[in-house]
């Protein structure tokens, strides 16, 4: 199912180049030479996140060849589909055209021209749609979020009415676009809202712990602070970072994973629950994970995918946060994930579980979000007296 999937995947996607390459070169003056030079340029972006993974350590001069030739195929696939939908809409016009001879006299006497303009248009309409994009994954919201949770507190909160503060902040996505400056931004948002608990889950680091060391990022991570600490979990992406690797990194800088395992916090009020993510094996059931537990305590649960809701629910989990989806990130992957997902983003309960998938403060591939924005999640929380 995969290979064919993936030929399918393949198959679309060549169709789709070829179609955008020769409307693109269609709208260039009929000069053999920069045809061919635009035809080679395209053809270096489509084939690009192919090169880039099977070039991915090769450098030359120091040049990271692989790196770039990735940024490279990576713009190009997320921003195909603007170029369809535009070479759609000029198809659509020339048909209408055709039929009902739309175009003013200046278009049909000077058509060459016109198609150049179109081109231009379509380049600068494609460039200010993702500036701004650019804007709203810089400039993240803070999303106010108020659960009641209806189990008291435990230990030496029971009946005090406390609230807890809840800082909630997935797929970081540390790495090659997140770099420290970033990092930085980042955690002087998270300790701004002043929470009792920071909570990370899944995602933190991109593709490799590497570009992290070599920037010193583990120092700005250990500014973040919290009176009860800041916790993890590993997502897919410290699965490709190596899980290992990545646990021991963010245990390194005063980030406390939870892999597969519950933690009593506030002297025994509630219980915090981690699970490593749904594509790291092996995996603890969460029955294996809260075994021996006072199901009377209230129980809060980090899982990076949101999938399988029903056995958080079946399992007590009374409020559980999740990211992973990013909301889908860019259109149109924010219609995809509606339908892969029960919650793609944003608040679902179902009897007393409770859920929230955030969209993610950093992101992937691309720096811009469009049809979804970066956020930070500031949570509080009521408990039954």
């Amino acid at each position: 199912m995969p290979s064919a999937f993936f030929v399918f995947f393949l198959t679309g996607y060549v169709l789709l180049c070829a179609y955008v390459f020769v409307r693109v070169t269609q709208s260039l003056p009929k000069i053999r030479w920069l045809r061919i030079v635009c035809l080679a340029c395209l053809a270096i972006l489509a084939a690009g996140f192919f090169g880039g993974w099977a070039f991915r350590e090769t450098t030359l001069a120091g040049f990271p060849v692989g790196h770039w030739l990735r940024t490279l195929g990576v713009t190009w696939m997320i921003t195909l589909p603007y170029w369809v939908v535009a070479c759609v809409f000029w198809d659509a016009l020339r048909l209408a055209n055709k039929l009902w001879h739309i175009f003013p006299a200046r278009v049909r006497t000077d058509y060459a021209r016109a198609k150049l303009l179109a081109l231009a248009a379509t380049l600068a309409t494609v460039a200010v749609v993702f500036m701004i994009g650019y804007n709203r994954f810089t400039r993240p919201v803070v999303t106010p979020l108020h659960i009641k949770i209806n189990k008291p507190l435990g230990g030496e909160f029971a009946g005090s009415g406390k609230v807890l503060r809840i800082a909630v902040a997935s797929d970081l996505h540390i790495g090659d676009i997140i770099g420290r400056e970033r990092v930085r931004d980042y955690v002087s948002r998270i300790n701004a809202l002043r929470p009792n608990i920071i909570l990370l889950p899944g995602d933190v680091i991109d593709r490799s712990v590497e570009p992290l060391e070599k920037q010193g990022i583990g120092a700005e991570l250990e500014k973040l602070h919290a009176p009860l600490g800041v916790f993890a979990v590993l997502g897919n992406h410290e699965k490709y970072a190596d899980a290992r690797r990545s646990l021991d990194f963010l245990e390194r800088h005063s980030i406390r994973v939870l892999y597969d395992e519950v933690v009593p916090l506030a002297k025994g009020a509630f219980y915090l629950a981690g699970r490593a993510d749904y594509s790291i094996t092996p995996r603890k059931s969460l029955d294996e994970i809260l075994a021996g537990i006072d199901p009377s305590r209230p129980v809060i649960l980090m899982d990076h995918q949101p999938r399988n809701l029903e056995r958080s629910q079946a399992a007590g989990i009374d409020l559980q946060f999740s990211g992973h989806t990013h909301a889908g990130q860019i259109w149109p992957v924010t219609w995809i994930v509606r339908f892969l997902y029960e919650v793609p983003h944003g608040y679902a309960r179902k009897g007393d579980f409770q859920l929230y998938v955030t969209s993610g403060l950093g992101l992937w591939g691309f720096p811009a979000r469009i049809g979804s924005r970066s956020e930070i999640v500031d949570v509080t929380v009521e408990f039954l007296r």
